[in-house]
């Protein structure tokens, strides 16, 4: 059964696991539906894109199948909506950045290098809620993904990796392993987000799920505890020390009428001190006037002067 112009049903339902141990891996509708669609919207033009054949080393993956290699329940491999690929037409890596740079619909997009030869692409596809995740799985020592670590689609263009004889010409080599975050994608409960919506934050790993949290020391606590109040006691004492505002004091009416009255009890205060001054100061007496001499008075005053003339006119003549 062809689901799109390169790829067919029975390509995207192989599976190494399922063949070694019998397991039938067969999707129900829904599910071909799902394939359908990543095929076309995503594989097609990445085919195009690479002018080679693109192998999908893992597609669909059923409950026995993804039980069997310890998939997640929620994984998109299950759903039918993800698929693990390689090709001999370039590396990994220029693989995973192909689809960055054609801007295909994905919506998650992990670049997976267990090893220098065990390498693949995880692309997923959900129609009308592509999130455009992009993620580089992180490996321990024994080759288990334990990190799915979010990147931006610049960092990931500017990702280099030594060059292997498997880059070109040569598959490099895989393992049907669980590839992909724990608990991320169940599709009756997951809200659509949009094609290049803003991805999410990083899921937490699988070995960080089941290991259990440090207990903090009851020291560290306490010190913690106590920095906390020092900080809360700077913050109020600084608030203490701002300069507050005042706010305008509206004027009560007594003081509003008191205010009026001022200028007249000023004015009242004014004239009683220049009343007061007024009588400190003694009245200024009027000059006598010169009463006119009575004849009598001439007369004896004439007399006088001519006594007064002849006394002198004697003394000089004695002399």
């Amino acid at each position: 059964m062809e689901l799109s112009r390169y790829f067919s049903l029975d390509e995207m339902t192989r599976s190494q696991t399922a063949e070694r141990h019998g397991i039938a891996n067969q999707p129900d509708a829904s599910q071909v539906e799902h394939l359908r669609r990543l095929c076309q919207a995503v594989l097609d033009p990445l085919r195009e894109a690479v002018g080679a054949a693109i192998s999908v080393t893992s597609g669909y993956r059923g409950p026995a199948l993804n039980a069997r290699i310890g998939g997640s329940p929620t994984s998109q491999h299950s759903l039918g909506q993800a698929a693990d690929l390689q090709t001999t037409g370039m590396s990994v890596l220029e693989l995973f950045k192909t689809v960055i740079r054609r801007g295909l619909p994905f919506d998650q997009l992990i670049y997976e290098a267990r090893s220098a030869s065990s390498k693949w692409v995880h692309v997923s596809h959900r129609a009308g809620a592509n999130r455009g995740e992009i993620r580089v799985a992180r490996f321990d020592a024994s080759g288990r993904a334990v990190a799915y670590p979010p990147v931006g689609a610049d960092e990931a263009l500017a990702m280099a990796e030594r060059a292997t004889r498997s880059a070109r010409g040569r598959a490099p080599g895989y393992e049907e392993l669980p590839d992909e975050p724990v608990g991320e994608v169940d599709e009756a409960a997951a809200a659509p987000a949009g094609a290049g919506a803003r991805r999410r934050s990083a899921a937490a790993p699988r070995a960080a799920a089941t290991t259990p949290a440090a207990k903090v020391p009851a020291k560290r606590a306490a010190t913690k505890t106590a920095a906390a109040k020092k900080a809360v006691g700077k913050a109020a004492a600084a608030k203490k020390s701002a300069p507050r505002k005042s706010a305008p004091r509206k004027s009560t009416p007594k003081k509003a009428a008191a205010t009026k009255a001022a200028p007249k009890r000023a004015a009242a205060k004014k004239a009683a001190a220049t009343e007061a001054a007024t009588k400190r100061v003694a009245p200024k007496k009027a000059p006598a006037k010169k009463v006119a001499a009575t004849p009598a008075a001439a007369k004896r005053a004439a007399t006088k002067k001519t006594a007064a003339r002849k006394t002198a006119v004697k003394k000089t003549a004695v002399k």
